[in-house]
């Protein structure tokens, strides 16, 4: 058994082994530092009355725990136990970071799929392929335009999903019939088409190789007749659709008892003159004013017997 250390004169102890009077006494730093076992040899009574804890000792107890330490180090201060649970928290964060990168990698292939799953049937799949058989065709005249006809003419499109057909190139398609002035086309799901023709009305005829064409406002030939019949035969400049626009234009301005009389009509392009069934001449001029120049024509045809009747200028109508 060692002998008690010796104290000094007055029982007083060394400065730095004094109790702290700064109010650190009970804190956990002396916990950190009183648990330390003592060695063997230690008596039992040496046991009871522990030498108390240094300020120097409690500030480097301190230092120790505030300072921040790698997960290794931490485990030997806060123990064990602290330690795994911290390994495994961090574990389960990458396992759930992963999971949840996984899932988000799975759905975007999914959605992935199913959009090109889906831009594949709407677009390749014969489940929206065009059948002709089943369109619906209206306004055709079933002479120079019928339903077969129009159906016919667009067999080229057969098989081509509903979707990826395009409704104009259907119609130029339906109007390469000269008799068909246009056409207007509508999808009917899921196969189908609606195809709505308007036919060409004739307006007047023109002369040709064995026989006359029927002539509409836009100076399309378009059916061909043995006769001029009560037509009235035109002439129409280099510019067709010019010629045939002016001549529409005083054709219709005419009423019906003059309009029947009309024989020819001549256009230049810029001037329109015509022929009566009873050989008289009437210079029309341009389209400007076609109303007022009917109205004196009319007039000057019931009340003045001429053979030459001018109403170019309305105004000052002139008859020779």
């Amino acid at each position: 058994m060692r002998p008690p250390s010796p104290r000094r004169p007055g029982g007083s102890r060394p400065r730095d082994e004094r109790p702290s009077d700064t109010g650190e006494a009970g804190s956990p730093f002396d916990e950190i530092i009183a648990s330390t076992p003592e060695p063997e040899e230690v008596g039992e009574a040496e046991k009871t009355t522990r030498r108390p804890v240094s300020l120097v000792e409690r500030r480097r107890a301190r230092s120790v725990v505030d300072r921040p330490l790698p997960v290794a180090d931490a485990a030997s201060v806060l123990g064990g136990e602290e330690a795994a649970d911290l390994g495994d928290r961090l574990r389960e964060r990458h396992r759930a970071r992963r999971m949840l990168v996984a899932r988000r990698i799975a759905l975007t292939l999914v959605t992935l799929a199913l959009a090109g799953g889906g831009a594949w049937v709407a677009f390749f799949s014969p489940i929206f392929a065009f059948s002709s058989s089943a369109v619906i065709v209206s306004g055709e005249d079933g002479a120079l335009v019928t339903a077969d006809s129009v159906r016919s003419s667009i067999a080229s499109f057969e098989g081509v999903p509903l979707t990826r057909l395009s409704t104009s190139a259907v119609a130029r398609a339906v109007e390469s019939n000269v008799a068909v002035r246009s056409a207007t086309v509508t999808r009917r799901w899921p196969t189908s088409l609606r195809i709505s023709v308007t036919m060409r009305t004739p307006m007047a005829v023109e002369a040709g190789t064995g026989g006359y064409q029927l002539v509409d406002d836009q100076g399309v030939a378009f059916q061909q007749v043995a006769s001029a019949g009560d037509y009235p035969v035109v002439t129409l400049p280099e510019d067709r659709s010019v010629g045939a626009a002016d001549i529409a234009s005083a054709l219709g301005a005419l009423d019906d008892s003059t309009r029947s009389q009309v024989a020819t009509v001549t256009s230049t392009g810029t001037q329109v003159s015509f022929t009566l069934r009873g050989g008289q001449t009437v210079k029309w001029g341009t389209n400007a004013d076609a109303p007022q120049k009917a109205r004196v024509l009319a007039t000057l045809l019931a009340n003045v017997k001429a053979t030459t009747y001018d109403v170019s200028s309305p105004n000052h109508p002139v008859t020779s």
